[in-house]
C-alpha cells in the first residue's frame, strides 16, 4: 500500500524534478493540441497542475490522492481564476472512477502523466480509466524510460545489472517498475487500448541528482536543456521518458 503522505513530502524535495516536470508538461501540452481536448481529465496533478500552463479547455477534472496536493491545486485554481472550470477529486482514480463517471461529462483527453510506474496495480488503474473513456477519448500515458541514455551508461559501466533495475531513488519514491516501450505497449494493449502513436523525449545523460548538481554548479543551463530536448530526434528511442497515446478498444 503506497504511503501517499510520505511520497508527497519526498516528492517536493526530489532533485531535478522541477525541471523534468516542466519538460514533461511541454510534451503533454503538445499532445493535447494534437487531439480534441474540450474536456480533460488529469490523473495525479502533483504540485503543478496542467491548468497552470494550459488553459485551452472547457472543463478539467483532476483526480489526486494526496490531500496536500489537492489543497495546493484548489488554491492555484483560484489564483489562476479557473476554479469555475476545474473540478478536483481527492482519491485514487481506480477507486472513484464510477463516482467521476456519474458526475462528469465524457472526456476528450485523459492524462496519466508520470504515474503508471508508481502504482501497485497498473492493470486496475487502466481498467478504471478505460471505464471513463468514450469511443473518441484519447489517453496519454508517459513514464520513465528503461532505455534512457543515463541508464544505458550505468549498464555499460557495470553500475546496474539490468536496465530495468530499480535505483535507490526509485525505491525511496515507492516506484514499482521501469518500463521500456515494449513492456509499456503490452501493459496498455492488455488493458484494452489501441495505440495511436508513441515516442520518447528529452535526452538525459545523468541521473536526476547528477543533473541537479550540474545545474547548481552552472555546468549546464537552460540552453543546454533545450539542446537535450531537441537531441531526441537523433536518438528517438533513448529519451529519459516515453509516451503512448491510445484509445479504448470497443469490446
Amino acid at each position: 500500500m503506497r504511503d501517499i503522505i510520505d511520497y508527497a513530502s519526498k516528492y517536493i524535495n526530489e532533485p531535478f524534478e522541477d525541471t523534468i516536470v516542466e519538460i514533461r508538461k511541454k510534451l503533454v501540452i503538445k499532445q493535447c493540441k494534437k487531439y480534441v481536448h474540450r474536456n480533460i481529465l488529469e490523473v495525479g496533478c502533483g504540485i503543478s497542475p496542467l491548468f497552470r500552463d494550459y488553459k485551452d479547455f472547457d472543463h478539467m477534472v483532476i483526480v489526486e490522492p494526496s490531500g496536500e496536493f489537492v489543497r495546493n491545486a484548489q488554491e492555484l485554481a483560484k489564483r489562476e481564476c479557473v476554479d469555475d472550470k476545474v473540478s478536483i477529486y481527492n482519491g485514487f482514480a481506480e477507486d472513484i472512477s464510477e463516482e467521476i463517471k456519474k458526475a462528469e461529462e465524457e472526456f476528450d483527453f485523459i492524462i496519466i502523466s508520470s504515474l503508471l510506474h508508481e502504482v501497485e496495480d497498473p492493470k486496475r488503474l487502466l481498467s478504471g480509466i478505460r471505464s471513463l473513456c468514450a469511443d473518441h477519448t484519447m489517453v496519454h500515458i508517459n513514464v520513465p524510460n528503461a532505455n534512457s541514455l543515463h541508464r544505458l551508461i550505468a549498464f555499460e559501466n557495470g553500475m546496474i545489472a539490468d536496465i530495468h533495475e530499480q535505483s535507490a531513488q526509485q525505491i525511496l519514491m515507492q516506484r514499482h517498475r521501469t518500463y521500456d516501450m515494449q513492456s509499456l505497449a503490452k501493459e496498455v494493449s492488455d488493458a484494452g487500448f489501441c495505440i495511436e502513436d508513441n515516442g520518447s523525449y528529452f535526452i538525459k545523460p545523468f541521473t536526476h541528482t547528477q543533473m541537479q548538481k550540474c545545474l547548481d554548479a552552472d555546468i549546464i543551463d537552460e540552453h543546454v536543456l533545450e539542446g537535450l530536448e531537441k537531441l531526441v530526434k537523433y536518438l528517438p528511442e533513448f529519451g529519459a521518458e516515453i509516451y503512448i497515446n491510445c484509445k479504448k478498444i470497443g469490446f
